[in-house]
């Protein structure tokens, strides 16, 4: 987590470049490296922070670059929305039937 005017977020980024640049700038140590997921996975890892963090920061700058805005939304929308863009991906409720 990333601590954006005094609230803690979770930092997340639309790529892996975005979030390679951040990491090296942060100071966290050699041990950080971005990772891809899946919307199930991103799911999965806002549920586990959520008693922990209520903030995520989409591409935040580097750190190197301070002073800039930092766009910060509720975690809990964002897990709402995307599991709602989950549901609607199956229009015909289909998903869950077999080819029998």
């Amino acid at each position: 987590m990333v601590s954006v005017d005094d609230r803690p977020a979770l930092p997340l980024f639309g790529s892996y470049e975005k979030a390679t640049t951040f990491l090296s700038s942060a100071g966290f140590g050699p041990g950080w490296k971005p990772v891809e997921v899946s919307g199930m996975g991103l799911i999965a890892v806002l549920e586990s922070v959520r008693d922990h963090v209520e903030y995520v920061a989409l591409d935040p700058p580097p750190a190197s670059e301070g002073g800039m805005r930092v766009e910060m939304g509720s975690l809990e929308e964002l897990i709402e929305a995307l599991e709602q863009g989950r549901q609607e991906d199956d229009l015909f409720g289909l998903g869950g039937l077999s080819n029998n």
